[in-house]
């Protein structure tokens, strides 16, 4: 222990009404967690409240801040998302934590705050301008011939993108693990390391371009090692399992063998299906394991079926009941389709939620997050035969489910915004991201920093430059904002158009790259009548039943899924191309074999992510001819309720 602290009852009992219902106490397992300090880590299952145990103990040890030898906490996970819930959770009652010589951020924000961005500034004597996948690539290949070239390679974005090794002290290009993909001879070889280099000194670097730069600071400069761990002295890592594996290598050289630290790491490495590498049970060396096996998430039929998913072994139980306390007993439900009803699965779906409302089974008023996921969606390489999400709703665009910072035209950001409580402000982000393309297609820099500018800094140095244009300026971006509201996007467009050129005009600049950017025409996905209020959205009878990909949804609670098998990859081992095969013992309860193909364990883990999310109804759809074939039609029914999806959309238990 890096000093002598004790967590007392006495300050669970503070995190407890903080953190749980009114009522509720941490059980043993989550008690045991909170008070140890040591370095271990810790496997929980799917709704274990691990991140709640987690919060409890940093409320706890904030409590001791400051501490006596000046050290901090360091919280690391793997999304904003992540983050923001801690911030938003514990900000206001526990400021300390929130500030020097503490720190709470992502994996990538620590390494860039700490590390490369420090790194950068030793060597070039400035920040770089910007650390981002998106804006890197707006940037490479001045060199067309080049650009051609990788074009034809399925692994141009790995080659540009991915964590890069070295040889020395020069830059070394390739795929992880396979670091020569062109001899350093070849011209292809020196164009490519010519541009990375450029970029680099420019200051356009790419999120694992960070990782490059800490590894040569922590060669160059190991003292750093002892300054960070004297600086934390306490290091939690949450959803470990989604660490890539120079994420991990550089943690585990920062912090693995420190005998000054408690280092934590928490997770499941049986939802490991974000990190590159896929065997985590590899890369993730587990020391002095503990476990949360409670599940406040699934009830025990559904836990059960989790359980057996579980490549790595752990106990699942489930502990959901319903508010009332009574248990929730809806048996998993295996839907049945052929080729003529795949359509009707999630209508079919949407029925049986509709049923257990009605026999109020499901309180529509308070469980009301129903969604219909699956492993893949289709390419346009795909063959017919290849069954995959869209297959089960035509409508499903990949488009809508995440917004980035980049989009093929101007029109585009006027299509792509969050909804809810923050549309007006997630509008004006979009307008502004467009805005900001249009400036760096035209090679416009802030003239007080000489870099690209940021919405911050695009905002700031027109209220200070030209501050009567700033009124004019705020006036147009809202405007913008209300035609796109009223659907009156055509009219947005042009108002985009001219707040650009008005900008442009104040850095004596004209429309001349970007023209191509913002004439071509953006063509909207196409919907069924069914999608009311949202995007891979199908509603029915007032069920909302959300569409979307399994790694979409992790982490999320939901109060049905639908998980739909899918296509993917080659037939190994005899075990088929869809989880239904793959998965098929499983499904039935039996344990999962030591010699597994990493094809069927990938369709463990993400069957497991998927299948756990519910809190009720878990439904999962099967095609006739591989549910005769693995089950002679006769699946264990003490796990399943079998259903016939009939086109007609009927209901008929088998």
């Amino acid at each position: 222990m890096p000093q002598e602290i004790e967590i007392t009852d006495d300050q669970i009992r503070i995190a407890e009404k903080v953190l749980l219902p009114k009522g509720k106490i941490f059980d043993d397992q989550r008690v045991s967690f909170i008070k140890d300090l040591t370095s271990h880590d810790l496997h929980a299952v799917p709704g274990s409240g691990k991140t709640t145990a987690l919060l409890a103990k940093l409320i706890a040890l904030e409590q001791h801040l400051p501490f006596i030898n000046r050290s901090g906490i360091l919280v690391i996970s793997h999304t904003n998302a992540a983050v923001d819930e801690i911030k938003n959770k514990l900000g206001h009652i526990c400021p300390r934590l929130f500030a020097y010589p503490n720190f709470i951020g992502t994996i990538q924000g620590f390494v860039d705050s700490f590390l490369a961005v420090p790194y950068y500034k030793c060597v070039y004597r400035r920040r770089p301008v910007r650390i981002d996948d998106e804006i890197y690539y707006e940037n490479h290949f001045p060199d067309y011939k080049l650009k051609f070239l990788l074009s034809k390679r399925s692994d141009a974005d790995k080659i540009l993108y991915d964590y890069r090794l070295r040889d020395g002290n020069k830059l070394m290009l390739g795929l992880k693990n396979t670091p020569f993909v062109f001899k350093s001879t070849t011209d292809t070889y020196k164009n490519i390391l010519k541009i990375k280099t450029e970029l680099r000194e420019n200051g356009f670097l790419c999120f694992d371009d960070a990782y490059i730069l800490a590894q040569e600071y922590l060669e160059k400069y190991p003292g750093i090692i002892n300054f960070l761990r004297k600086r934390f002295n306490f290091v939690f890592v949450d959803e470990m399992q989604d660490m890539d594996k120079h994420q991990y290598d550089l943690l585990e050289i920062l912090f693995g063998d420190a005998q000054d630290v408690a280092y934590q790491r928490i997770g499941d490495k049986n939802q490991a299906i974000f990190n590159s590498e896929s065997e985590m049970e590899d890369i993730w060396q587990e020391r002095n394991l503990k476990e949360l096996n409670g599940s406040h998430r699934l009830h025990p039929a559904n836990a059960r079926i989790v359980e057996s998913l579980a490549l790595n072994p752990i106990a699942v139980v489930g502990n959901k009941t319903n508010v009332d306390g009574t248990a929730i007993k809806i048996k998993p439900i295996l839907l049945v389709y052929d080729d003529s009803s795949i359509d009707a699965v999630i209508p079919c779906f949407a029925d049986i939620i509709k049923e257990l409302v009605d026999a109020k089974e499901i309180n529509i008023s308070t469980d009301n997050v129903h969604k219909a996921v699956a492993w893949t969606a289709a390419k346009p390489t795909d063959k017919a035969h290849m069954v995959k999400l869209n297959h089960y709703y035509n409508g499903f665009s990949k488009e809508h489910v995440k917004l980035k910072i980049n989009y093929p035209c101007l029109e585009a950001y006027l299509h792509y915004h969050h909804g809810g409580d923050d549309k007006l402000a997630s509008i004006r982000k979009s307008i502004l991201n467009g805005i900001l393309r249009i400036l760096r297609l035209e090679e416009v820099t802030n003239p007080l920093t000489k870099r690209s500018f940021t919405k911050k800094s695009l905002v700031g140095w027109i209220k200070y430059e030209f501050p009567s244009f700033y009124q004019s300026f705020k006036l147009q971006l809202y405007q913008i904002v209300k035609l796109n509201i009223e659907q009156n996007k055509k009219e947005a467009l042009h108002s985009i158009i001219k707040l650009s050129v008005d900008i442009l005009a104040k850095l004596s600049k004209n429309i001349v790259n970007s023209k191509s950017f913002i004439s071509t025409k953006h063509t909207p996905t196409v919907v069924t009548a069914n999608v009311i209020e949202k995007a891979n959205c199908y509603v029915k009878n007032g069920i909302h039943i959300d569409v979307a990909t399994v790694h979409a949804v992790k982490g999320q609670t939901h109060t049905s899924t639908l998980y739909l098998e899918s296509f993917y990859q080659i037939n190994v081992s005899g075990k088929g191309q869809y989880e239904s095969s793959r998965i098929a013992d499983q499904l039935q309860g039996i344990a999962v074999p030591e010699n597994a193909h990493e094809y069927i364990k990938q369709s463990l883990k993400m069957t497991y992510v998927g299948f756990s999310r519910a809190t009720h109804l878990l439904a999962f759809g099967i095609h006739k001819s591989r549910f005769e074939a693995l089950y002679k039609g006769k699946p264990n029914i003490e796990l399943w309720r079998v259903i016939v999806v009939q086109s007609s959309v009927k209901i008929a238990d088998n």
